[in-house]
Formats: structure tokens, sequence, C-alpha cells
């Protein structure tokens, strides 16, 4: 295998994987409430669930080529329907961090609620997985692509390089986030935490509103 093909395919993938992320939904904004109220260190399995997610729906899609999209497309309205509720769950919880009584926090304490670095992967993970968005998506480049991205070693590339560029962007989300918690106040922190809970909240709407019209 040409040095010169892996190397087109990682760039490939590079670029496939920041179509996918670069664009700040609902999970980007809930990666910035992650570092901004936990710290770069405890939200990285956050961003590491986003990125093995979209690792997956890569590797799925080159392995299935056309065969996926189609199937995922009869599935029809339920999965955006059960992202939407799950958006909305996730919403609440942190309207509802932002509105608790201050006595409850502490300086440098874990958030309330905030779970584990597995269950934060777990959860970020699977609202990830439950977007039927990114493996639509990655079977199209697939398709596009043509029958070179199908062998191995060049898939692998291709199917690293999504990785990486997922994984890095949701680490520079998560990094903003920590910034802004070391320059802000409690106060300011709660009014953050609580917009971005609208903001995740108006995405699960629209999500919603998508699947049932």
């Amino acid at each position: 295998m040409e040095p010169a093909a892996l190397a087109a395919a990682f760039g490939a993938g590079i670029l496939a994987g920041l179509g996918v992320v670069l664009p700040l939904g609902a999970v980007g904004v809930m990666l910035l409430h992650e570092g901004a109220s936990r710290g770069w260190r405890r939200a990285v399995p956050a961003a590491a669930g986003v990125g093995t997610a979209d690792l997956i729906f890569a590797v799925l899609a080159l392995a299935a080529g056309s065969v996926l999209a189609p199937l995922v497309a009869q599935w029809g309205r339920w999965p955006a329907a059960v992202g939407g509720v799950l958006l909305l769950v996730v919403a609440a919880l942190m309207v509802r961090t932002a509105f608790r009584p201050v006595a409850e926090e502490s300086d440098g304490a874990e958030p309330a609620g905030a779970g584990s670095g597995w269950a934060r992967y777990a959860m970020f993970f699977g609202l990830t997985a439950v977007n039927p968005f990114p493996l639509v998506y990655f079977g199209a480049i697939a398709v596009g692509l043509g029958e070179g991205l199908h062998r191995p070693p060049v898939a692998t590339a291709f199917a690293i390089g999504v990785g990486i560029a997922s994984l890095g962007w949701n680490l520079v989300l998560i990094g903003l986030g920590a910034v802004l918690r070391a320059r802000s106040t409690a106060r300011m922190r709660r009014i953050a935490t609580a917009v971005g809970g609208a903001i995740v909240a108006v995405c699960a709407v629209v999500i919603l509103v998508a699947a049932f019209v």
C-alpha cells in the first residue's frame, strides 16, 4: 500500500470528522458546560465518549458501505425522537444544577450528580450514538469516495483520522469551558449553566418537532 494513499485517506478522515463536529450543536454546548463545571481533566471522558461514537460510526459506514444508511433511514423518526427526549432530560438536569441552593456548592468540589468518569463517558457516548446523522453522513462519504476506501489499510487510516478529528475538537471545547471556569465567578457559572441548558432544550425541541412533523 502506497504511503500517499494512506496519507490521503487519513486526511480525508480528518476533514470528514471535522465536518461532523464543527457545527456546534447540543452535544457541543454540553461539552463546553462539561469543561466549565468539572474542569478539563474530569471532562476528558465526555470528550472521549463523543469521539468513540464518531469513530464507531465511521467504521460501521466503511464496513457496510451503502447498506447501513438506507437501513437507518427505515427507522424513521424514532432515533431522532429518542435523542430529543434524552437531550430534554439533560437540559432539565443542567437547569436544576444552575438553580440549586448555593449551600450545595463548594470550591473545587465535584458537581452534584456528576457521576464517575465512566458514567460521563457512557452518557456522552449514548447521546452521540442515538443521533443517526453521523452514520448516514459517513455512509454517504464511503459511497462517494469509491471502492478504494473499502480496502482495509485505507479504511483504517480514514477511520483513525475521523476519531482524531472528533476527539481533538471535543478536547478543544472542554478546554474552552475549563478556561471559562477558571476565570468566572460562581454566579457567572450558574448563569452559563442555565443558558447552556436552555440551548440544549431548544435543540431537543427542534429535533422532536422535526421528527414528528
